[in-house]
């Protein structure tokens, strides 16, 4: 049996992640270039990669602004010259709600406004010199937070009443679409649906996950698209059928510890890799990441600085080999490393500190 061997990094300390520069660019170029011909706005989320580095990529090709999930990405995004940032998160709280003040003095800051109720207590903390400006949320059926299509209308009349909200659109996120239960088309139009049934002319319909964001680009009404994932892309993605394996731009390099009759030990466990198995329940995954060099190796179970890898060619390595994976979920592993190193071939020209971890 032929095994692929990666000399990428040989000599550096495992686990580590890295990221193969010229093909992020072309997922980062490929997208922008897509919702351009569309005429949409791309305003990515960097909860994928926390880095302001990856983030400036974004705004050199096209994306309107970037969209965050916490006050540490926002706040790492000011610090790196981004001018427009939404945070996709509710503000609950008089110090996240404080902080957010401060942060978004003199930048176009926006955030999300859950209901009415939310409206209320959010109103309370704006003022009509500096009103909250957000979207309203609104839930296509991943059942996590927002109001019901058929109760727009009633819930901007409402919020209209309230002098320091200003809704500038409907925002919502076909998750769903990571279980892999329904056809990424079909949740594209469930998800578009949500923010265009209801609409007013008046305001702009933003939506969008990594799986159903090209197809959301074909249908007419959607202003915003927020993927995060696309920069990378992983061994979900592929199974979901929404990008190749050679279109995936981050890796977990781990070396082998032990190898035993049935099984290898590898140095990557659920502090490299996390414990993602499937995303919103995708149950199409086996193990816990793609092994490059023999892709009928499976990471059968985790512990937290162990994998275990079972399959036929655990034969072909040795210990102290180096194994490349393609994680299930990029977000949740770029989260658990302090840098991702940045690789132009198999030159190691840069590295990119995960300024955004951290609430």
């Amino acid at each position: 049996m032929n095994v692929s061997r990666e000399t990428i990094g040989e000599n550096m300390l495992t686990p580590y992640i890295y990221i193969n520069y010229r093909k992020m660019l072309e997922n980062i170029k490929t997208m922008a270039k897509l919702a351009n011909e569309a005429d949409v706005d791309i305003r990515p989320h960097c909860k994928s990669h926390k880095t302001v580095e990856i983030a400036k990529q974004q705004i050199r090709f096209g994306a309107s602004g970037i969209t965050a999930s916490t006050l540490k990405e926002v706040e790492m995004l000011i610090k790196g010259g981004i001018e427009s940032i939404t945070l996709a998160y509710p503000l609950i709280g008089e110090e996240k709600i404080s902080s957010y003040l401060k942060l978004g003095k003199n930048i176009d800051l926006r955030s999300i406004v859950l209901d009415f109720e939310h409206a209320k207590y959010l109103n309370r903390y704006f003022s009509r010199s500096n009103p909250l400006i957000a979207y309203l949320k609104v839930d296509c059926g991943l059942k996590r937070l927002g109001i019901q299509p058929e109760e727009t209308e009633d819930t901007i009349e409402q919020i209209t009443e309230l002098e320091n909200i200003m809704i500038i659109g409907l925002l919502t996120h076909g998750g769903q679409s990571y279980s892999g239960l329904l056809p990424k088309e079909v949740v594209a139009k469930v998800e578009a649906a949500a923010v265009l049934s209801h609409k007013l002319p008046s305001l702009l319909a933003s939506a969008g996950s990594t799986p159903t964001a090209k197809e959301l680009l074909k249908i007419p009404g959607i202003d915003e698209i927020r993927p995060g994932n696309y920069v990378f892309y992983d061994n979900t993605m592929i199974n979901l059928g929404v990008c190749k394996e050679n279109e995936c731009s981050l890796f977990v390099k781990s070396t082998i510890l032990a190898i035993y009759k049935e099984y290898i030990v590898i140095d990557a466990g659920s502090k490299s890799l996390s414990s993602d198995s499937g995303v919103h329940g995708n149950s199409l995954l086996k193990g816990f990441g793609l092994i490059v060099e023999d892709k009928s190796l499976i990471i059968e179970r985790l512990s937290e600085e162990h994998g275990i890898v079972t399959g036929n060619g655990i034969n072909n390595f040795k210990v102290g080999d180096q194994l490349t994976i393609i994680p299930n979920h990029a977000c949740a592993v770029v989260n658990l490393f302090d840098e991702m190193h940045v690789f132009d071939g198999n030159k190691l020209f840069d590295s990119y500190k995960i300024r955004g971890r951290g609430h």
